[in-house]
């Protein structure tokens, strides 16, 4: 009897994985292996800067403008002087450059300083340059930058290092604005860094400055450029329909640090998981917008599928 058991446990069918589930694995497996190693080979990408294009035309122009943009650089050095950075700069022949914020941190060296004045000292000599500040640099610019609800407020006068960046002949805006004429076209040029609408936690007197500046920039039938770092200063709250800004030029996202490839986008921002506004040209409401996915990662966290970049934006005559 126990031979007849040990003969019928014998014969038993050992369970094997079906076929196809087999193939569906390997493949999941291949696909994978192949993702990581792709992901790995993206990662020599970030030695060098990549060109972004974009297009633009407006019934307020005659000529063309072209406009390069530079963002969240982050005190990174792609070459001991950042060389690489002006002359990829240098080769898109701009006639104005934006630098859009966060080019250096809260904390940082006289080193890192003299680097910054340095690489602003070379681009003033490509074309004219007008910076803003950003969330990790908005401090950087004045001696003392207190909080006013969610936002940064301006107290006390320019830093050393604003008034040496301001002295290379680049213009520094923030909540203000300047009338500029590039190759003949007249552009009221203007620096925003908080939100364009009132937030839940505010009252209507601490908006009302807000609110009166940017009607005041709007006020006007030239060509409107903001240098604004964060995106979602314009395109949170609907408030693209309440200003009417021919462009507006942000960083902040980095890209989503990570993206997808296959151009599919951004994995995360600040704007949630695989978000609308990463990078890229995009008209929202009365405004149009160019995001620039900028020059460095986020912190240690290296850009997967997302190489430096700085952005280009022609502005033309309409056809």
């Amino acid at each position: 009897m126990e031979n007849s058991n040990a003969l019928l446990e014998k014969n038993k069918k050992v369970p094997r994985i079906k076929r196809g589930w087999l193939i569906a694995l390997i493949c999941a497996g291949a696909v994978l292996l192949g993702f990581f190693a792709a992901a790995l080979l993206s990662l020599r990408w970030n030695k060098d800067i990549t060109v972004s294009n974009y297009e633009l035309r407006s019934e307020k122009l005659t000529e063309s403008v072209r406009v390069v943009l530079i963002s969240d650089l982050h005190r990174r050095k792609f070459d001991e002087t950042n060389q690489l950075l002006v002359d990829r700069t240098a080769e898109q022949e701009p006639d104005i450059i934006c630098v859009c914020g966060d080019m250096l941190e809260h904390y940082n060296t006289a080193e890192q300083k003299d680097e910054l004045v340095s690489l602003f000292e070379r681009l003033v000599n490509i074309a004219p340059v007008y910076f803003a500040p950003g969330n990790h640099d908005y401090d950087v610019y004045c001696q003392y930058a207190g909080r006013q609800n969610r936002e940064y407020v301006f107290q006390g006068p320019p830093s050393k290092l604003r008034e040496r960046l301001e002295a290379t002949g680049a213009v520094f805006l923030e909540s203000e604005y300047v009338e500029a004429e590039i190759n003949g076209q007249s552009i009221r040029i203007g620096g925003f860094y908080p939100f364009a609408f009132q937030t839940p936690d505010e009252t209507d007197f601490s908006f009302e400055s807000r609110k009166t500046f940017l009607e005041d920039y709007c006020r006007t039938d030239d060509f409107k450029l903001m240098i604004s770092h964060r995106p979602d200063s314009y395109v949170l709250d609907e408030s693209a329909m309440d200003w009417e800004i021919d462009l507006v030029v942000c960083g902040h996202t980095h890209g989503g640090v990570v993206r997808m490839p296959f151009g599919l986008g951004a994995v995360w921002t600040n704007e949630g998981l695989f978000p609308k506004h990463d990078m890229g040209f995009f008209s929202e409401g009365n405004m149009n917008m160019v995001i620039t996915s900028g020059l460095d990662g986020h912190g240690k966290f290296p850009r997967v599928f997302n190489p430096p970049e700085i952005a280009v934006v022609d502005l033309l005559p309409a056809e």
